[in-house]
């Protein structure tokens, strides 16, 4: 499963889908796309019970905890979701947050 993330205006950037449904196992693909750079954070008070360490052990030098580097146009960060508890996961793009850029992600 791959979640694009673009600049649809000229001060406006989303998530590609916004909402996305995967299996507990699957993995997921965060492609930048346009917009010179995005990262992908987990709200912690977002996320189910014990999901916090599967996302932790994936990302570990972000700027902040449950958040990936900075992933440029043309790159990609997957995040797996492997031995991750089902229930909703809702992220943002740290320096697009204001502007909307925001998705859920509904393991199941």
């Amino acid at each position: 499963d791959t979640i694009q993330m673009v600049q649809t205006g000229a001060t406006t950037y989303a998530f590609v889908p916004a909402n996305l449904t995967i299996k507990v196992g699957d993995v997921v693909v965060f492609k930048g796309v346009s917009g010179a750079g995005h990262d992908v954070a987990f709200y912690e008070d977002s996320i189910p019970p014990g999901a916090k360490a599967v996302l932790d052990a994936q990302m570990k030098t972000g700027p902040q905890p449950l958040a990936t580097d900075m992933i440029p146009d043309g790159s990609a960060v997957s995040i797996s979701f492997a031995g991750a508890p089902t229930g909703t996961y809702k992220f943002f793009c740290i320096p697009h947050q204001a502007m909307g850029m925001k998705g859920t992600l509904t393991v199941q």
